[in-house]
């Protein structure tokens, strides 16, 4: 039978059958007959340096001081007129004057001003949904 098959049939069977499956000490499930995918997820954690990468928290990937942003959101901070790394009641007030100063029906004079205010309204809210969810994340 074809390896692929073999494997769809195992996974088909521990769904129904647990008798089969084992708990490793990091919660990973694997069958006893598969030891390639138990090997290639060992290898995994070993890569990632620990299960804690897997469920969301990249320690190590992130920056040493958790309330710097990440330079990903310099170019929002700048779309927001505002220093990078400002604070989040700055952030939220300089986006509200700028939604103001940039609203389409403020500029819906002509065509081009009416597309041009939409399209920096839609950066401002890009770039500000972007930084809420970066500081809503920092307070978890």
């Amino acid at each position: 039978m074809d390896p692929l098959i073999e494997r769809f049939n195992r996974l088909i069977k521990s769904m129904f059958v647990d008798e089969d499956i084992n708990i490793d000490l990091n919660n990973n499930y694997f069958d006893d007959n598969d030891s390639d995918y138990a090997e290639a997820w060992h290898e995994l954690n070993d890569f990632l340096g620990s299960s804690d990468k897997i469920s969301g928290n990249y320690s190590k990937k992130t920056n040493a001081n958790p309330h710097i942003p990440p330079e990903v959101l310099k170019v929002d901070y700048k779309n927001l007129e505002v220093p990078f790394g400002s604070d989040f009641d700055i952030i939220k007030k300089s986006y509200k004057e700028l939604l103001i100063k940039h609203h389409p029906d403020k500029n819906s004079f002509s065509s081009e001003a009416l597309k041009t205010s939409t399209e920096k309204t839609k950066t401002l809210n890009i770039s500000f949904q972007r930084i809420k969810a970066w500081e809503l994340a920092k307070q978890t």
